[in-house]
């Protein structure tokens, strides 16, 4: 894949600083695209080569090329979950890297064998935005590990922070802490459950709903305006997706601006649970 291939200054710094991401445990990554195609073939080439200069053996599904570059339309499902299934059940694979976010994971989610899949409970699959649904569906049907983290191509150019949080989990360890701002203070420990605000709230009235109990709620959102964002959280409260999880720690809702914590205040004006801002998640290169 990198025979001959010239990288940029950027991405020569990224080589170096992609060193070690990965646990020595793992050998062979699979790359699918369960939403949207990569942004353009030559950034998914880039990015396929920092994994191998970075000791990572690479195997990209036969359909995750497919589509158009730089747009939302997905291939038909039937493909994607033909990969995801080979990529799943391969031995050799270690981990799967999805290539991107988009659009179109939950058209998919329904036509997975979850029977096949569970016979892998803890396989680590990594992906964030669009991938959220397939997250929680796995969450629900216990198959898999699921990690709110860097997709392929955003791996590049997260910042050096996320990276070494990204490798610290992957690796069992805890991450540097992060100072947060509590809106709703308390003591709050449990299990992490991270996803796009807009996503959560459409699996959520699907049979993939996860179970919330106990579970530390991550929220970030890219694409709602202010407005959308306070219906959005309204219709996650109404439907009792917050009532039992220990708290909700909110990243970024980037598209509210600077209404961004004034819609936050709201929501934990609305709930019982601790609320807690100032997550560095989200749609930016500081996303661990």
């Amino acid at each position: 894949m990198c025979v001959g291939m010239a990288l940029s200054p950027a991405a020569w710094t990224a080589e170096s600083r992609l060193a070690g991401i990965f646990p020595e445990r793992i050998k062979t990554v699979a790359l699918v695209a369960p939403a949207s195609p990569g942004t353009s073939r030559e950034k998914v080439d880039e990015a396929i080569c920092l994994l191998e200069k970075a000791g990572v053996r690479v195997k990209v599904m036969p359909n995750a090329r497919e589509g158009k570059p730089a747009e939302y339309t997905s291939i038909p499902a039937e493909k994607r979950v033909a990969d995801l299934e080979r990529a799943w059940l391969d031995p050799e694979v270690d981990l799967i890297l999805c290539i991107r976010g988009g659009a179109g994971t939950i058209d998919i989610v329904d036509k997975l064998d979850w029977d096949k899949l569970r016979t892998r409970p803890d396989l680590p699959v990594l992906g964030f935005s669009d991938i959220t649904v397939l997250h929680m569906a796995m969450l629900k049907e216990k198959a898999g590990h699921p990690y709110a983290s860097a997709s392929l191509l955003a791996l590049p150019n997260v910042d050096g922070a996320s990276l070494k949080s990204i490798q610290a989990v992957l690796n069992g360890r805890s991450p540097d802490p992060v100072e947060l701002t509590p809106l709703r203070a308390g003591k709050v420990s449990g299990v992490a459950l991270a996803g796009h605000l807009r996503l959560l709230e459409a699996v959520s009235r699907t049979r993939f709903r996860p179970e919330t109990q106990g579970k530390v709620i991550f929220i970030e959102s890219p694409d709602l305006a202010p407005p959308e964002a306070e219906r959005t959280l309204k219709a996650l409260r109404e439907s009792g997706f917050f009532d039992s999880c220990a708290a909700v720690v909110f990243g970024r809702l980037s598209r509210c601006g600077e209404q961004e914590e004034t819609v936050m205040r709201g929501f934990a004006g609305q709930v019982e649970c601790p609320v807690y801002i100032g997550f560095p998640y989200g749609h930016t290169p500081r996303n661990p």
